[in-house]
């Protein structure tokens, strides 16, 4: 399990990869920085990433949005979907647990129809890390900055190591 320290949680405030304002938002903007496989998280990083256009590989989501607005909805169906439970402040076994089998499906399954949808009950914020240190190097994260935009993470050696280290530091 992993527990979010002080020291992270104003760390984890700046973007990790691209951060887009809401007001650059656009398909033709996004399409130049994002790869595949493609790993979306929270609701409404991915409804907004949908109804562009994109089909990610994995979306990860709660079910909750930021001072208790409208759930915004996916434009895309699930090929598969695990329900899991996590708490604020931490990545738990069961979420770690969903994202790793994510990750092995989306490598090794040509089969697949759609994305595989995490859906959280509780809190899924903190999923951000363990996709980018599980995802292969040259695939992309995204996630919402709050009142800023969405942050694009183009995940490569740099990055993993990052996370690697904010990993290590809130492992218990």
């Amino acid at each position: 399990m992993y527990v979010l320290t002080n020291h992270l949680r104003s760390e984890l405030k700046l973007p990790l990869g691209i951060l887009i304002p809401n007001e650059e938002r656009t398909r033709g903007r996004m399409e130049d920085i994002i790869t595949r496989p493609l790993v979306l998280v929270g609701d409404v990083t991915a409804s907004v990433m949908t109804r562009m256009g994109f089909i990610p590989d994995i979306i990860l989501v709660d079910n909750h949005t930021k001072r208790g607005r409208e759930i915004p909805t996916l434009m895309v169906e699930p090929w598969k979907t695990l329900k899991v439970k996590n708490g604020a402040g931490i990545i738990g076994p069961e979420l770690m647990k969903a994202i790793i089998e994510s990750m092995r499906n989306i490598i090794v399954d040509d089969e697949r129809n759609g994305p595989i949808l995490i859906d959280v009950d509780g809190e899924e914020d903190l999923a951000t890390l363990p996709c980018i240190d599980l995802l292969p190097v040259g695939g992309t994260v995204v996630y919402g900055q709050p009142d800023a935009g969405l942050v694009v993470v183009n995940v490569d050696k740099a990055i993993k190591i990052k996370v690697k280290d904010m990993l290590r530091e809130m492992e218990v």
